[in-house]
């Protein structure tokens, strides 16, 4: 219980800071006591149920929802087809590649290239995106690649990047946890677990987004990409 309830606070306050890295980070820690399944499942609910706030917090989920609306149902399909036809979720290979991936965007736009995507590209390139991201949350029950880099090249503020990183991991995650429901992955107690875990999750959210608040766009800029490099050698430990 101390190490679920540890978890959820970590992993929370990045959630809070930058907008992502609650799954990895908590299923991360948590398999230092727990099997990966009941992992899986206990992040879920304290996942959906900080989504469903970070969607609606900020005033502009209709207009983001407009915008990302396609990315969203794309990725929905992604998931479910995916999960459905691999049967299995969370390989851990896989996902290490994925953190490879998210290391080197991070370095490359810390250190030197600054990706910038106009917004006249985005009805025909976020379906596409919302897809592939889709496709790869269902292999590896983790949705990071290649969207959360593709949300980073746009041209949107720090707040609207947060809420919009809400709404398209709200449909994400939504879409796993049916897939982990077809896959008889809960249970009683990792379910009571997961709801348990929702107070010490929001209790890092606070924490974090006052770390968040504080900081101006280029400095939450970079917080987010050394977060996102933290997540993906967090991830990558799989193929070690």
């Amino acid at each position: 219980m101390l190490v679920v309830a540890g978890a959820f606070i970590v992993a929370g306050i990045a959630k809070g800071a930058i907008g992502i890295g609650l799954p990895p980070i908590a299923i991360g820690l948590m398999t230092l006591a727990l099997p990966l399944g009941d992992a899986l499942a206990i992040m879920t609910i304290p996942t959906l149920a900080t989504n469903v706030f970070q969607a609606f917090y900020g005033g502009h989920f209709l207009t983001l929802l407009r915008r990302f609306g396609t990315m969203a149902a794309a990725a929905v399909i992604g998931v479910i087809a995916v999960a459905v036809t691999v049967g299995k979720l969370g390989a851990p290979s896989t996902a290490g590649w994925l953190g490879a991936v998210l290391v080197l965007y991070a370095l490359i736009a810390l250190f030197a290239w600054r990706p910038v995507m106009p917004r006249a590209g985005e009805p025909w390139i976020n379906p596409l995106i919302g897809l592939a991201s889709g496709a790869v949350a269902g292999v590896t029950g983790m949705a990071a690649v290649p969207f959360l880099p593709y949300m980073q090249s746009l041209q949107i503020s720090k707040n609207e990047l947060i809420q919009g990183l809400g709404i398209l991991f709200l449909f994400i995650i939504s879409a796993l946890a049916l897939a982990l429901v077809q896959q008889n992955i809960f249970d009683t107690a990792n379910t009571i677990g997961g709801v348990a875990a929702i107070v010490p999750t929001f209790a890092g959210v606070w924490i974090g987004q006052k770390v968040r608040h504080a900081a101006s766009p280029e400095t939450f800029r970079k917080i987010f990409l050394y977060g996102m490099l933290a997540l993906g050698l967090h991830m990558a430990r799989g193929l070690l």
